[in-house]
C-alpha cells in the first residue's frame, strides 16, 4: 500500500472517528464538560444517545449564548422548524441573524429564505438577495441555486 493510500485512509479514519458516537453520551447534563453544540447535534441526530429535540435545542441554546455560530444557525432552524421549541419565525431570524453576523455561509442562506418569504419580517428581496448573494459567494450551492432562481 503506497503512503499516499495509507495517509487518506489514517485521515479518513480520524474524520469518521470525529463524526461517531464516541463516548457515553447518555449521561450527560448541562453541567458536564462536554460541547454543548456537539450534544446538541447528537440529540437532535439520535447518534449516540436517543433523539431528543428538547434536550438538543437546551443544548445549542448553551452553546448559542456562548456565541457559537453553528449552534445559533441551529437554533434558528429548531425555531423555524419547530423542533423542541414551539415554532416562532421571529426568534428564527434573529439566530440566523447572529450566525450570519459571524459570516456562516448556511445561516446567511437560512436568513435569505425568510426574508424572501417574509416569515418574521416582512417580506425584503433587497435583503433576501444580499444574504443569498453574501452565501453564494462562499460557494454554498443552495444559495447559488436561489440566486439563480431570482
Amino acid at each position: 500500500m503506497s503512503i499516499k493510500k495509507l495517509l487518506l485512509l489514517l485521515g479518513l479514519s480520524m474524520l469518521f472517528a470525529g463524526c461517531s458516537t464516541g463516548g457515553d453520551y447518555s449521561q450527560i447534563t448541562p453541567t458536564s464538560k462536554v460541547d454543548p453544540a456537539k450534544a446538541g447535534m447528537r440529540y437532535l441526530l439520535g447518534r449516540g444517545v436517543p433523539q431528543n429535540n428538547a434536550k438538543a435545542f437546551a443544548y445549542f441554546s448553551q452553546a448559542a449564548a456562548q456565541d457559537d455560530a453553528f449552534a445559533q444557525n441551529e437554533l434558528g432552524f429548531m425555531y423555524a422548524a419547530g423542533k423542541g421549541t414551539k415554532q416562532d419565525y421571529t426568534k428564527a431570524l434573529f439566530w440566523y441573524q447572529k450566525a450570519a453576523d459571524h459570516d456562516l455561509a448556511s445561516a446567511q442562506y437560512n436568513l435569505g429564505w425568510l426574508y424572501q418569504r417574509g416569515l418574521g419580517t416582512a417580506p425584503n428581496k433587497e435583503l433576501a438577495h444580499k444574504w443569498f448573494k453574501r452565501s453564494a459567494d462562499h460557494g454554498f450551492e443552495p444559495a447559488i441555486k436561489a440566486l439563480n432562481r431570482a
